[in-house]
């Protein structure tokens, strides 16, 4: 059963170093990977399962930018597992619960369901919490695309470059997206964390420029919330001189392209955006960037994305098998990715079914993973 152990304190971001993404085996073939990008960077990973392409669109399935075309439930898979797991998940809408349910199959919606609170719909906009985080690897990924970044730079952080004896000088951009600057963090907002000052800040970049080594860069896995912050910076700082700018970015380069509105989003009082955990919307909006990534980047044809920068988000870092870049991953089903936030928000891209499933709540524990598995096992199931 997929498991995805997530911390239990109540924070705009917990997911911490051991959270993992498990699964029943699945076959699959070895081998080496190595994705290239557009500006000509070669990241190398290691030894990885096959990866199953990103499907296209299919002609007949109109693009959601304006509204989404919705579909049949696919006959050969069991609909009465997936109702059922909803119905408990659901939890009679009590506050630990799993409020929306979205599956996109084939580009079109053929699953959506909300709890019985009243607090929950589909025009709710709804907390990304560390969701947000694969929207900032988004917005590097563009960057990266047009040739302002590259993957194997310096990460552009000013604080590490003052001193020529700085140890951080040498983090690399590649290594900040796969979590392994080497600079330890810990989340939580009980006073002491990195995480409660890093909100409290009212310079939430430079407060975590100014964490320290533990490690050197590259050797080790550690989740931090502050690198996020740091990449938004980075985005903000080459696209313009404060929030408005950074923001008219997000929208014309992609909020506005796929159609995702509203999109809520917080900036310090420095001008930077909290791309640790700050981008809520909708669940068909949330859907929709999984849509995005689902099909290689390209929207409505448009390459938003380059394909080969969602390649190498879904392809594991050198540290970490279970992480990619700024998304988490599934070992043992080749080519699923998860953007993933604390209580149980999801969102999962599975190219090998050509599915997107959309899962939001409020619950800091295993239900939503365990619904998550009876509607992979559906799938499945059909498949076999």
């Amino acid at each position: 059963m997929l498991a995805l152990v997530l911390a239990c304190s109540q924070t705009p971001d917990a997911e911490p170093p051991q959270t993992t993404l498990t699964s029943p085996a699945s076959t699959s073939t070895v081998a080496a990977s190595t994705t290239t990008m557009a500006a000509g960077t070669t990241a190398e990973a290691p030894a990885v399962a096959t990866m199953p392409p990103f499907p296209a669109q299919p002609e007949a399935v109109a693009w959601p930018t304006q509204e989404w075309v919705v579909a049949d439930w696919p006959s050969p898979v069991d609909k009465t597992i997936v109702d059922e797991a909803t119905d408990v998940a659901f939890a009679d809408g009590a506050p630990d619960r799993v409020r929306a349910v979205i599956i996109v199959h084939e580009g079109a919606i053929v699953y959506e369901r909300y709890s019985p609170s009243l607090t929950d719909g589909p025009d709710v906009v709804m907390p990304s919490y560390s969701m947000a985080k694969s929207v900032a690897a988004a917005l590097i990924g563009m960057l990266v695309g047009d040739g302002q970044i590259e993957l194997d730079q310096l990460a552009p952080v000013p604080e590490w470059h003052a001193d020529a004896e700085d140890p951080r000088a040498a983090i690399t951009v590649e290594q900040m997206l796969h979590m392994s600057t080497g600079m330890a963090w810990a989340d939580g907002l009980d006073p002491g964390t990195n995480m409660s000052a890093l909100v409290a800040s009212p310079d939430a970049a430079g407060y975590a420029a100014a964490q320290e080594l533990t490690s050197d860069p590259g050797e080790s896995f550690d989740y931090n919330s502050g690198t996020s912050t740091l990449l938004a910076r980075i985005v903000g700082d080459a696209v313009g001189e404060d929030a408005g700018d950074m923001r008219a970015f997000m929208e014309e380069e992609l909020f506005d392209v796929i159609g995702m509105d509203p999109v809520e989003t917080q900036f310090d009082d420095a001008g930077t955006w909290m791309g640790a955990f700050s981008a809520d919307t909708t669940a068909r909006d949330f859907a929709k960037f999984g849509l995005l990534h689902l099909r290689g980047g390209h929207w409505d044809g448009v390459q938003v994305l380059p394909e080969e920068w969602v390649e190498f988000v879904r392809t594991p870092s050198p540290t970490n098998p279970e992480y990619g870049g700024h998304w988490w991953l599934d070992t043992t089903r080749p080519g699923m990715f998860h953007a993933v936030g604390i209580r149980g928000n999801v969102i999962t891209v599975d190219p090998a079914n050509d599915l997107v499933i959309v899962q939001l709540g409020t619950v800091p524990g295993p239900l939503p993973l365990e619904h998550f598995e009876r509607i992979m096992g559906a799938f499945e199931a059909a498949d076999s």
